[in-house]
């Protein structure tokens, strides 16, 4: 079974799907004018501008959402794996991918508020919602709910359900069966109260251990002062191929950098989506403004941890024929190849700065709300796919069905808990390619409208408007009927003024 997932998960990560994620990139980076980085200042100020209702919940709720998804063990234990294979340039392609993915996040959240619905009294969306809806194809829609609900809440569970169990046994010794087991019943809890308990945990969660995180790479930064040049060199040679040890990996550099950055950030395969639509906000430029900028927190841990590895030389690098060209110096343990690719190199790389193995022990704590935050993301997007798959049952043919789910995820948690490295690693980035390549192929298609919606929002904000509302009927948008609801009272104003 592991052999024919890393197969899989080989096949779907061939070069097309780095053009794919490049190119659309870079095309909504365009048509939408850089919308990721002339925006800063009025994306923080949207955080905190509007509260939740009994449909939604508040941008900076969804925010934290968001952010404790896309801040997971792809932020570290992913940089490590990407720095293997690829190389100290993965790094720098890792970052532009991200800084350029950006894009794709605006687009894909906007859109989803666009289309998304009421329903049991809570706002949901979804890409699927959108396919429908924007574009009238059920069928594929439907096809990527089912995807949602096999790749998310347990495919792309693996990697996250390994590196919380391995981070303890790394550095307490704790058997992964024992954490696993735990883990799997908070989880149960957590995911048993929905979006609203789902929101509120990251709100807790997401400020520690992001603020966290950052105060550890500092101290880091501090205690390896004088490397600090040379290894930002090292990540800049090695991306354009101009080191003597990683020239000869370039390709390879670029691909696990855009590999890394797709699994790390989510931007691309609709993963923020669900969150995104469940937002009470006035024009869903909001929510692609607030969703977007979360990329730069989830770049940010990601730059962090590959200073922690690199700085310590606590890491191995091979080529694509399997050969080491680069032997790890600060740890014995990594050298000898003992330790597999993943959160045990951060660990190691802590372990030799700090004294009695203290640092392993704070970057599995740290680890474990990362990963953790993340699980919580990936149950709701799997709630939302049945939500939309059961739309024409009754309340309480859903409300089971959720609770399989509930029930379900935990479990397969725990399996995947105990599992080796690469197994788990092939089976998340096997989920996260075959989303990707549903979604943004989708998104292309329907580019004009996320390009309208984009310019409403941006027309208002330059006309003096504080609070722009969103208006499908006047922007020729079909099927966008709850923000008629949402924001009927201005439109009737607005109707009155003309």
């Amino acid at each position: 079974m592991n052999e024919f997932i890393v197969n899989l998960n080989n096949l779907v990560w061939a070069n097309p799907i780095i053009f794919l994620i490049l190119g659309s990139s870079i095309f909504f980076t365009v048509i939408l004018k850089g919308v990721q980085v002339r925006n800063m200042k009025h994306q923080i100020h949207l955080l905190f501008t509007a509260q939740d209702s009994d449909a939604g919940i508040s941008p900076f709720a969804t925010f934290c959402t968001v952010i404790g998804y896309r801040v997971g063990t792809a932020n570290v234990a992913g940089v490590a794996v990407g720095i293997f294979s690829g190389g100290p340039g993965a790094v720098f392609w890792m970052m532009v991918t991200s800084l350029l993915g950006t894009a794709i996040s605006y687009a894909e959240c906007s859109l989803g508020q666009v289309y998304k619905i009421k329903q049991d009294g809570e706002y949901r969306g979804g890409a699927y919602y959108y396919v429908q809806k924007g574009l009238g194809w059920r069928v594929p829609a439907v096809i990527y709910a089912v995807l949602t609900l096999i790749c998310v809440p347990i495919l792309t569970v693996a990697p996250h359900a390994f590196s919380i169990t391995s981070g303890f046994k790394t550095s307490l010794g704790i058997s992964q069966y024992i954490t696993g087991a735990i883990a799997a019943v908070l989880l149960f809890v957590i995911i048993s109260g929905g979006i609203r308990r789902i929101a509120k945990t990251a709100e807790l969660m997401v400020p520690f251990m992001t603020i966290g995180f950052a105060v550890l790479t500092i101290v880091v930064i501090i205690m390896n002062i004088d490397a600090v040049p040379s290894a930002i060199s090292l990540i800049l040679r090695s991306a354009f191929g101009q080191d003597a040890v990683f020239g000869g990996i370039l390709g390879s550099a670029v691909l696990w950098g855009v590999k890394r950055s797709v699994n790390s950030s989510g931007a691309g395969m609709g993963e923020a989506v669900p969150a995104a639509s469940a937002t009470e906000c006035p024009h869903p430029g909001v929510q692609g403004l607030v969703n977007s900028f979360s990329v730069y927190i989830d770049l940010f841990v990601c730059l962090c941890s590959a200073l922690i590895i690199i700085l310590t030389d606590c890491f191995n690098v091979q080529d694509s024929a399997g050969n080491l060209i680069h032997v790890s110096e600060g740890s014995q343990a990594i050298a000898s190849q003992s330790v597999e690719p993943g959160i045990a190199w951060a660990q190691e790389g802590l372990n030799s700065l700090f004294p009695g193995g203290i640092g392993a022990v704070i970057l599995a704590i740290f680890l474990f709300f990362f990963a953790f935050t993340t699980l919580l993301n990936y149950y709701y997007q799997g709630e939302t796919a049945i939500a939309y798959l059961l739309y024409n049952k009754s309340q309480k043919i859903r409300r089971s069905a959720i609770w399989v789910l509930r029930i379900v995820m935990p479990l397969i948690f725990f399996y995947f808990a105990i599992q080796s490295s690469s197994t788990s690693f092939s089976s998340g980035e096997l989920g996260v390619g075959l989303m990707v390549w549903f979604n943004v192929i989708m998104l292309l298609i329907m580019s004009p409208t996320i390009k309208k919606v984009h310019d409403d929002y941006s027309r208002q904000r330059k006309a003096g408007v504080d609070r722009p509302i969103f208006n499908p009927q006047k922007l020729g948008i079909k099927n966008a009927d709850v923000w008629m609801e949402i924001n009927k009272e201005a439109i009737k104003q607005e109707n009155v003024n003309q």
